[in-house]
């Protein structure tokens, strides 16, 4: 079973800007890379995966759950950080992460901080936790 399975996405907006061309991906767990250049439909394919946006055809299923007809499951399933997402730059790392955890039902203060340093040691930004995240960015 694929974790995440992309098949025929295609999204075109009102402008006639085609962002994806029949896109299809098969991702397993663990790390995953989406690179390429500017205007090649990086963020609309994730927001599209994220629930933020429907694509015009196509299907993605997230452990086998269609979440293209059911964005409340994946928007519980997992968080999405664009690039620019207009945040505090003088905030630390540490102090938004704590933020985002509290929003998503986090409430004890101890369990928190330990997800949020095993997350920040996972992602090689453990270093960076005291820093603002317009500097670590």
């Amino acid at each position: 079973m694929h974790r995440l399975k992309i098949t025929n996405i295609n999204k075109t907006y009102p402008n006639g800007i085609k962002a994806l061309n029949n896109i299809s991906l098969e991702i397993e767990n663990g790390m995953f890379g989406l690179l390429g250049p500017n205007g090649a439909g990086k963020s609309t394919l994730m927001k599209t995966i994220v629930g933020l946006q429907k694509p015009d055809e196509g299907n993605i299923l997230f452990n086998d759950e269609n979440i293209v007809d059911n964005t409340t499951f994946i928007k519980q399933q997992l968080g999405y950080l664009p690039q620019d997402f207009g945040v505090y730059p003088n905030i630390s790392a540490y102090e938004l992460l704590n933020h985002i955890a509290i929003l998503k039902g986090l409430t004890e203060k101890k369990t928190r901080s330990e997800q949020i340093l095993a997350l920040l040691e996972k992602t090689n930004l453990i270093e960076q936790r005291n820093n603002s995240v317009s500097r670590v960015c």
